[in-house]
């Protein structure tokens, strides 16, 4: 007998050094972790199959990005899902498991390893680039530098906040600027440690993730003079001569330190 193939799709989404999976309801593999999607009906596109899927198992919509890879996983009677998965950016809706998911979170990419998760998605994650070793200085470095905008996850605090930036080597480090004004970066003052997310201008996901250890400059010192003229010509806004504004500089660090 032939083997039956279904096309199904599956969703990485990704955000602040964390990705969203959903527990499985029911067979196949009930009870593992695995990537939001299912079965693409007749008549749909991947990407409509896709937004679709996403907002029957976690509640949120979603805007499909790019083909990131595809897998074929055996299944009962014979038959094969062939599953496309793709990058995809959360556009709202709130976090709710449903459909036939048990179970929705966010976990950080170290999480992996102590989850029991759907047979394959740690490796197929690692062999796209999705969960990996820890990124070298260069590669944080260069990323952070060309990006427009990077994304921190704050320590307590549901969604992570993007942030206009500059990078400075020496001493190879993201500053930030907030004030009146300017952007609000709320929690970062009195946070030790942030993860930053460097998107990907291609798929809306994750092209890098770091933590940093947050540092505000001292108004007036050398660093603050270094980097003041920089960030005002980045074209913020904070009014830097009524001294209320705050600089943090965002300096990676070991997540083990």
């Amino acid at each position: 007998m032939s083997e039956r193939r279904v096309p199904c799709v599956g969703a990485i989404i990704t955000g602040g050094g964390r990705i969203l999976l959903i527990r499985r309801g029911h067979e196949p593999e009930a009870g593992r972790w695995s990537l939001p999607g299912g079965r693409i009906e007749a008549g749909e596109t991947d990407q409509q199959a896709l937004v679709r899927e996403v907002r029957e198992e976690t509640g949120l919509e979603v805007a499909p990005g790019r083909l990131i890879g595809a897998v074929d996983r055996p299944a009962a009677g014979g038959r094969v899902l062939v599953i496309s998965d793709y990058a995809a950016t959360v556009t709202g809706g709130v976090l709710r498991a449903g459909d036939d998911a048990d179970d929705a979170r966010w976990f950080s990419v170290r999480e992996l390893d102590s989850l029991p998760l759907s047979t394959g998605l740690k490796e197929a994650l690692r062999d796209w680039g999705v969960a990996g070793p820890v990124p070298s200085h260069a590669l944080i470095a260069e990323a952070t530098r060309r990006a427009g905008v990077i994304w921190l996850a704050v320590p307590g605090r549901e969604r992570p906040v993007p942030a206009w930036h500059i990078w400075r080597d020496p001493p190879g480090a993201a500053y930030l600027l907030t004030g009146p004004g300017e952007q609000p970066l709320p929690g970062v003052a009195g946070a030790g440690r942030v993860t930053v997310t460097v998107p990907s201008k291609d798929t809306g996901g994750a092209l890098v993730t770091w933590t940093a250890g947050v540092h505000r400059v001292d108004p007036g010192s050398p660093e603050w003079d270094a980097v003041i003229g920089p960030l005002a010509a980045a074209r913020l806004n904070a009014d830097l001569d009524r001294g209320s504004a705050a600089i943090y500089r965002l300096a990676p660090v070991s997540s083990r330190d």
